[in-house]
């Protein structure tokens, strides 16, 4: 029976640093005013990637950017991707069990070069589509490359038409925080199967843009009024990026699911454009050359991840931490505050076990 990989069960694939959009909330690390973008690999590479990691355990690939779409060559790796299989390793009744399957495929876009051959693309290889909506009103605004929301939500719709799966995804800012409710519902009603939301967080040209966040109130009303609307709905939704375990209760929600533990490095990991690991898509540290992905085992930042290994400051001596938090995004942390176990910039000066206390003990 073979071994579990190292390896988490989705990749996130960053195929281009090229992006149609110049969006001011984009976290992606060569955008930043020190950033690299390095040569991007070609897609015979990319070939043997999927096929590699897919025998490693991969069951999920993430296709991803900048634009995806821009990449040249993308619409036929995407069908070699469908015809693949995967290695799945799960223990079922206390027991190791491995068999092969076809990975699942995802598409994330802010769907300007989205046209009708690429949903058929995505009917063809059951790759659910991801298209990016950051508000409706502000929307030009926030993407610096797109004209208004229309477009995406027409391509919700056709999508629709198509029995193609779409996710909407809200970068939510604190220039957008005052639409949410309605591109929410809009998304929805257009045709959009769930809602993924992530609050803004500094990276990449958002470092510049630090206006941005969102205050801790708003990040604490976020997902009560994304509750609301999927309820009304009846769909369900997903915060995309881990919150503090004390400014947010996940069983307070039914349609939204809320992590407060950071999945970088365990539930997923990130390849850039020229074939280097990171742990997530907000981490600026390239690890090793994918190739070498078996050496990750003994990197330091990886196993940082891995085992959780940190004290987050101001979180020492929370009952939460280690078993159902660990004190917000461990990436953002370090990009905003200059280490993985800084406070997470949701605080914004705030002291989190102050606000532990301060929020459970007095209820």
């Amino acid at each position: 029976m073979p071994a579990a990989s190292i390896l988490p069960a989705t990749a996130v694939l960053e195929m281009t640093g090229d992006c149609n959009h110049s969006c001011i909330f984009c976290s992606c690390p060569w955008y930043a005013e020190q950033g690299i973008c390095q040569p991007e690999m070609e897609i015979s590479e990319w070939k043997e990637l999927i096929e590699a990691y897919a025998q490693a355990g991969v069951m999920n690939f993430c296709f991803s950017g900048g634009e995806a779409l821009l990449k040249e060559g993308l619409a036929e790796l995407i069908a070699f991707a469908a015809q693949v299989k995967a290695r799945y390793i799960e223990t079922v009744d206390g027991e190791l069990k491995a068999w092969d399957a076809p990975p699942k495929l995802y598409l994330l876009s802010n769907g300007k070069a989205v046209t009708e051959e690429v949903l058929e693309l995505c009917k063809t290889c059951h790759v659910a589509l991801s298209l990016s909506l950051p508000g409706l009103e502000t929307f030009e605004e926030h993407t610096r490359g797109g004209k208004d929301a229309s477009h995406v939500l027409s391509l919700f719709r056709k999508a629709k038409e198509m029995g193609v799966t779409t996710t909407a995804g809200i970068t939510v800012t604190a220039k957008n925080f005052h639409e949410l409710q309605d591109t929410i519902a809009l998304a929805l009603i257009a045709g959009a199967d769930r809602v993924l939301l992530n609050r803004f967080m500094p990276g990449g040209r958002g470092l510049a843009n630090r206006e941005l966040e969102l205050t801790l109130e708003q990040v604490m009303e976020m997902p009560k009024l994304a509750e609301e609307i999927l309820q009304k709905a009846n769909r369900d939704g997903h915060i995309g990026t881990e919150l503090p375990r004390c400014i947010v209760n996940p069983s307070d929600y039914e349609k939204l699911k809320v992590g407060t533990r950071c999945a970088a490095a365990t539930d997923f990991f990130v390849v850039g454009p020229s074939g280097m690991l990171r742990v997530c898509n907000h981490s600026p540290i390239d690890l090793v050359q994918w190739r070498d992905f078996d050496t990750l085992r003994n990197h330091p930042y990886w196993r940082l991840f891995v085992h959780k290994a940190w004290t987050p400051k101001g979180c020492e001596g929370c009952s939460a931490l280690g078993q159902t938090c660990d004190g917000g995004c461990r990436e953002a942390a370090h990009v905003a505050n200059g280490s993985p176990e800084a406070v997470d910039p949701v605080f914004r000066g705030a002291s989190p076990i102050h606000f532990f206390y301060t929020s459970f003990t007095s209820k």
